[in-house]
């Protein structure tokens, strides 16, 4: 069944923006960009609405049509790129505390936060050991159900907050250990609520597991989280917790 283009953005006070955008965001998530009759299909659009949408983003310069009738991102995205980090710089006590988790375990360290109904990695910082895990970009805010962080943000967010997060996102599974049912995750942020600790084991990338933790009394809005290869992570399950632990209490100064 298509997907309403209209439901790609949250209720856009001008249609025609929102399914420029809507269009815009199908590319951007596609892997070789996509062809005409590919959007239509996609969003449920008429093909002259299709058509007129393609014109107007081809003559802003944010898509451009390869040689093969491919419509792809174009250059002008790339200005939106370099201010995003700048707009989501993180608070001056967020990027102090990643720093000290990373110095404390040697792992890649991240700050994650809610920003606009979405689960965004706000700060990361890139593990010192010799074998670490990949750092997730700084801005990163896909799969939060199957990330340590965005199941905890989900646990001690609002009910009806985290209701509204999961209505609007697909539960995809990306190891065989990723938890794609919708019970099932319930299930799991009830006892992420209780323990007020997220562990995320090989969910998200295969040799990889998560660890999560509030950050004192910004727990329900922003978490602290460290990625570690699957090989090392139980032997030191103990260590991090106790140095995330601290340094989310505050005792990173």
């Amino acid at each position: 069944m298509p997907i309403d283009a209209d439901e790609k953005i949250l209720k856009p006070r001008i249609q025609s923006i929102g399914r420029g955008f809507a269009v815009l965001f199908a590319i951007a998530h596609s892997d070789r960009g996509l062809h005409t009759k590919d959007i239509i299909e996609e969003l449920g659009l008429d093909r002259q609405t299709v058509y007129h949408i393609l014109q107007s983003l081809s003559a802003i310069g944010v898509i451009t049509k390869t040689a093969n009738n491919r419509y792809v991102l174009g250059l002008r995205v790339a200005d939106l790129i370099e201010g995003f980090p700048r707009h989501l710089a993180p608070s001056e006590r967020l990027t102090p505390m990643v720093r000290a988790l990373s110095q404390a375990t040697g792992e890649s360290a991240y700050a994650v936060g809610w920003l606009n109904g979405e689960i965004v990695v706000v700060t990361a910082l890139r593990g010192s050991k010799t074998v670490s895990a990949a750092e997730v970009p700084q801005g990163y805010a896909s799969h939060a159900h199957a990330r340590a962080s965005g199941k905890l943000l989900l646990a001690l967010a609002d009910r009806a907050q985290a209701k509204a997060y999961l209505d609007r996102h697909k539960l995809t599974r990306l190891t065989p250990n990723t938890i794609a049912e919708r019970a099932a995750l319930e299930r799991e942020l009830a006892t992420i609520r209780r323990t007020r600790i997220s562990i995320e084991r090989q969910e998200f990338a295969h040799g990889l597991c998560c660890l999560a933790m509030p950050i004192g009394e910004f727990g329900s809005t922003y978490v602290l989280a460290i990625s570690v290869p699957a090989e090392r992570f139980e032997a030191q399950l103990e260590f991090y917790t106790e140095a995330m632990r601290r340094i989310a209490e505050g005792g990173w100064r």
